[in-house]
């Protein structure tokens, strides 16, 4: 007991590295929160992306510093003269990026821990000065909860505590959130599955909700979706991230494959029915719905590797650009059925 009090004192401002994607900033979020809720004293400064700044700056008590990547070596430099009079107690380096490692360097602090062994890309080890032991689970956010276990920080708590915004969009409620596109191509869906899923949420009295970003593709492909269907809300380009979040939160669920709405979903507490392909949903799944994925990974992987999935490394991906269309329409329906 007198031990932790002491590394309570003695650790008052802790630096976090996580640049991206927003959807393993989600998971980052839910580590920072229980390490707050450990060290309650301790000011906390995190060092993230513009668009995941957004939703860093919905959690209360985190100082937030945006790093661009377009800005190079220039914005690091830039980096390191802002913070050049703070020697951080302890930065967790929550990042595999090559980078982002020379980044976490421009930033002066007593301990610097990073990922173990096993879990380090891009020599990520060779920047830290402390590597967390083995992760409990094969998930992202449990390589990142390893790193938080160094300072005694072992469990998360879903749903976590983030400022939202008011709802904006007077959606017809209960409603059910369909993310159709991925960051990648590579991650959507059919069309026909999609266009699938709309109508049993409509026939079930539901209102679908389409969400995605401002590109012509999403813009193009939700579009698609919802063509010669009434009663679709498309809301793809047109909410911020903070209105997503408060979107999601409100749904009654969320389809969506492995990009960021699926994991802001676990953030904030709602369900979600996750579709994969390219990437192991044990390593990338929405955390507290593993067992409402509809995955054909295992299948596909073991067909291009020619290995059992247990035998593969843990960050393997499928790459065949038509993965997702293993997905059975059937297989999706029937776990939707189970969700609503």
């Amino acid at each position: 007991m007198q031990q932790q009090k002491v590394q309570q004192e003695t650790i008052q401002h802790i630096a976090v590295v996580r640049l991206s994607a927003l959807g393993d900033v989600c998971h980052a979020v839910a580590v920072v929160q229980a390490m707050m809720r450990r060290y309650p004293n301790a000011k906390v400064t995190w060092i993230t992306a513009p668009l995941e700044a957004k939703l860093v700056r919905m959690v209360e008590g985190v100082e937030v510093i945006e790093y661009d990547k377009k800005t190079g070596f220039t914005g690091m430099f830039a980096l390191r003269a802002a913070l050049k009079h703070i020697t951080f107690d302890v930065l967790l380096h929550l990042q595999w990026s090559s980078r982002s490692s020379v980044l976490m360097r421009m930033v002066k602090a007593k301990r610097r821990i990073g990922f173990s062994l096993s879990r380090s890309r891009e020599k990520q080890h060779w920047f830290v000065t402390e590597r967390a032991p083995e992760p409990r689970g094969v998930h992202v956010l449990d390589s990142f909860l390893s790193i938080a276990s160094v300072l005694g920080v072992t469990e998360v708590r879903f749903p976590c505590l983030l400022n939202l915004p008011e709802p904006s969009f007077g959606v017809p409620r209960p409603y059910v959130v369909v993310n159709p596109c991925g960051s990648k191509i590579e991650k959507n869906w059919t069309l026909e599955g999609n266009r699938a899923v709309v109508m049993r949420l409509l026939e079930k009295g539901y209102t679908p909700v389409l969400t995605g970003g401002p590109s012509e593709l999403e813009r193009h492909f939700s579009q698609q979706i919802e063509k010669e269907i009434q009663g679709v809300v498309n809301l793809v380009g047109k909410t911020s991230v903070e209105a997503m979040c408060r979107l999601i939160q409100d749904a009654h669920l969320v389809v969506s494959p492995d990009t960021g709405p699926a994991h802001i979903a676990t953030l904030v507490g709602t369900p979600v029915l996750g579709l994969y392909a390219l990437s192991n949903p044990e390593r990338t799944g929405p955390y507290q719905d593993l067992q409402h994925v509809v995955s054909v990974y295992k299948r596909l992987a073991e067909k291009e590797y020619g290995k059992p999935i247990n035998d593969l490394p843990w960050a393997t991906t499928v790459h065949d650009p038509k993965a997702m269309q293993a997905i059975a329409i059937e297989d999706v329906l029937s776990m939707l059925e189970t969700l609503i």
